[in-house]
């Protein structure tokens, strides 16, 4: 059974100022289903961060569409079905590592020593249980969006909602970091969705990979990842798979660089 349903949806943005409408997305149909590692994959905005937010119900989508969440239709965020993470870690720098873990918690009104355990559970898991009492200040970048990744999964909802969560960092916390994630997802099963814009990475977390094409986004292709794991990056089956998906994603990539270049060249153009 779909654990998420995406059915006909399109965005379209409206520029009060200017009236000029953009559209963003355009008849995505989609779903994913229990324990699903879903890595969305496409060129500068092609609308897959777009899509996000309106699967976890930050953002509407146009009429006509639908997006069902557990068999519901999505009218609005729900954190106690899917925790969200973006690319900034957004700690509070006033609240230690712990105590950063147990923030969502504490708004859903969970038990004291329940979210303790919770975020001590989770610390543990990626190697932070000795730096509970840390504050933000004192960790470094990986460590930072380590805390971040605990935040989302303490919550331990159904549904995780990833937006480039690893962009920000280099390569080697990269990889690291997504180790410590799909071992964390094999252990509690979640239904993840992963917007990523790096075909590495994309090959390296995915079961399956959606490829967007440019703006307005649809769907080009959804391949199925056949490498088992652990992963080998750069092994003549793994480099295979990311030639696949280039092949799928260069001319989509290609047209979105043209696009971008057409409009800073008419944004430079003088005034008469």
């Amino acid at each position: 059974m779909a654990v998420i349903e995406i059915k006909g949806v399109n965005k379209t943005y409206r520029d009060p100022a200017s009236g000029r409408e953009t559209r963003t997305l355009e008849n995505i149909r989609l779903s994913a289903t229990d324990n699903d590692f879903l890595v969305l994959l496409g060129p500068s905005g092609c609308g897959k961060s777009t899509l996000l937010n309106i699967i976890a119900g930050l953002v509407p989508h146009d009429d006509g569409g639908e997006v069902l969440v557990q068999g519901r239709r999505v009218t609005g965020p729900n954190p106690k079905l899917m925790a969200y993470m973006f690319q900034d870690p957004v700690l509070y720098p006033w609240r230690t590592v712990q105590k950063n873990v147990e923030f969502g918690l504490e708004a859903q009104r969970v038990d004291k020593e329940e979210g303790r355990e919770r975020a001590l559970k989770y610390l543990r898991m990626v190697g932070l249980e000795g730096f509970a009492d840390y504050y933000p200040r004192q960790l470094s970048g990986g460590m930072c969006q380590r805390v971040a990744l605990c935040r989302s999964l303490a919550l331990e909802t159904d549904i995780v909602l990833m937006d480039e969560p690893f962009g920000a960092l280099d390569e080697q916390s990269r990889i690291i970091l997504g180790d410590e994630l799909v071992e964390i997802w094999r252990k509690v099963r979640r239904t993840v969705v992963f917007v990523t814009h790096s075909l590495t990475e994309a090959v390296y977390l995915g079961q399956r990979i959606v490829v967007f094409t440019a703006r307005p986004g649809r769907i080009k292709a959804v391949i199925e990842n056949p490498l088992p794991r652990p992963r080998s990056i750069g092994s003549a089956e793994f480099n295979g798979v990311v030639d696949t998906l280039w092949g799928h994603l260069k001319e989509e990539s290609l047209l979105a660089l043209m696009r971008e270049k057409a409009i800073e060249e008419q944004v430079a153009l003088p005034k008469e």
